[in-house]
């Protein structure tokens, strides 16, 4: 067994920017994140377009780029001969960002050359950061998979860094682990020997969520709380594009929330940065099927996550509103038209139910297990209308409720169900048909259930990209840099 000693990585950080990192990435299946050339060259393949690439970062207000080798087999070519040289007269830092054998099809996407021999990979990076010093650090994305686990051996990883430090004993070494390994003690004890740090992708600590980003420092303080006796460095990766298990994507307020809050976590020390992962630079619209409405632009949505080990019973989200019942009206109507999309498969039965309330009291349940068709239907398929003449009848308000209920524990299906076009006899709603979000309010059990107003914007990457860029200005203001 070689040698693992407790202080390996008790040592200064060289690669990480005055003031913090503030970074972006291209990543697995984002969308519009890299900047090719319009037409191929000679070889059949469309290269990087660095001088159109580092506009784009400079007006993102970066000093630091997490360089992806996975999409083309020129990106390691277009890195080391045009994009670094470039990148260093821009004054931005890089760190080539290699994916694992998980991620590697020889017939497709590939850290090329080297694909999986992670030692050539070590001697190929710390060479080529001797010849451009902006080369700081460099990262493989995630080790904690199984596939992974079997290559990434205490012996391999000895190795690797043997090699990486011969060359250049300055250069960091990361990788990409998600919540719930940040704080596992064993994997961290494994690999602590042989990483500088980790780059942890917030995603609402274990909820799997895009929505809410008011988690962002309670995660980072638990996940911290494990790295820092181990000397490991943190730097919090936050979803400017999508992240393909997520129900819902992120939009411009909650990428604002989220890398604000990395930034100030930043400035406390508490990590050394932030990275706006799948920021897109292409100015393309937002993909069209992102529109879930039935009509119009905007639809409630009550959700759950996949990828949780379990979601236990009584976790709820809602959406609710304040009316006030027409005395004078004969009686009290709601339509309302629903949806139910799952992956990979429908909850068990009993398990998860749609419900509407009035003043707390439930007049309509169905679960979602008994109609799983990803289309609009109105109450139940055989129903219509709720006819709420015996709850609403006599009252001068009431408190009407759409409610998405776990009743039974449930594992691992991605839930999101959708409200639109609702339509009432007897009173009258704010906002009906979900296109603003001021009409009602949200509330859930604090679990991994979310309630969110689902409004389509057709700009969303071009506003996302101006939130990223208005929060890296004002941080290097701060910094003065």
């Amino acid at each position: 067994m070689p040698d693992m000693p407790s202080e390996t990585n008790a040592r200064p950080r060289p690669w990480i920017p005055a003031g913090g990192v503030r970074a972006a990435l291209v990543g697995g299946n984002t969308v519009g994140a890299a900047v090719r050339e319009s037409r191929p060259r000679a070889d059949g393949y469309r290269h990087i377009d660095t001088p159109a690439l580092i506009a784009k970062l400079r007006e993102l207000h970066v000093n630091t780029y997490l360089f992806g080798v996975w999409d083309s087999p020129t990106d390691w070519a277009d890195l080391c001969e045009e994009f670094l040289p470039a990148a260093a007269e821009a004054g931005i830092d890089v760190w080539p960002y290699l994916v694992p054998p998980s991620e590697t099809d020889e017939n497709g996407r590939a850290s090329r050359p080297y694909l999986t021999d992670y030692l050539a990979w070590a001697r190929a990076v710390a060479e080529a950061s001797v010849r451009y010093p902006n080369l700081t650090a460099w990262a493989i994305d995630d080790f904690e998979f199984e596939v992974n686990a079997r290559l990434f051996t205490p012996e391999y990883m000895t190795r690797m860094r043997e090699i990486q430090r011969e060359i250049n004993p300055d250069l960091g070494f990361y990788t990409c682990v998600y919540y719930e390994v940040a704080l596992d003690d064993a994997f961290l004890d494994k690999y602590t020997p042989f990483i500088d740090g980790v780059i942890y992708p917030f995603l609402d600590g274990p909820n799997k969520n895009t929505l809410d980003a008011g988690s962002v420092r309670r995660s980072l303080e638990a996940i911290r709380a494990k790295t820092e006796p181990r000397g490991l460095d943190l730097v919090l990766l936050v979803y400017a594009g999508r992240f393909l298990a997520a129900t819902l994507g992120p939009t411009e307020s909650y990428v604002r929330q989220a890398v604000d809050a990395g930034l100030r976590c930043t400035a406390d020390g508490l990590i050394s940065g932030v990275i706006a992962y799948g920021t897109q630079l292409d100015d393309a619209p937002t993909i069209a099927s992102d529109n879930k409405a039935m009509y119009g632009n905007g639809r409630l949505s009550l959700s759950l996550p996949s990828e949780t080990q379990r979601i236990p019973a009584g976790t709820w989200a809602q959406a609710g509103q304040v009316i006030h019942p027409d005395p004078a009206s004969p009686r009290y109507e709601l339509s309302f038209w629903h949806f139910d999309e799952f992956a990979p498969s429908t909850p068990g039965p009993g398990e998860v139910v749609k419900e509407l309330l009035v003043d707390g009291e439930v007049v309509w349940t169905c679960d979602i297990h008994d109609e799983p068709w990803p289309l609009w239907i109105q109450g139940r398929s055989l129903q219509g209308p709720v006819d709420l003449t015996p709850w609403l009848t006599g009252k001068e308000r009431a408190t009407l409720t759409i409610r998405l209920r776990v009743v039974d524990e449930t594992t691992g299906n991605r839930v999101d169900v959708g409200f639109d076009h609702l339509e009432s006899i007897g009173f009258t709603l704010a906002d009906p048909g979900f296109e603003e979000p001021a009409g009602w309010e949200l509330t859930d059990s604090g679990g991994a259930a979310k309630a969110h107003i689902d409004i389509f914007v057709p700009d969303r990457p071009r506003r996302i990209r101006l939130a990223v860029a208005d929060c890296f200005a004002r941080s290097a203001e701060t910094d003065g840099l």
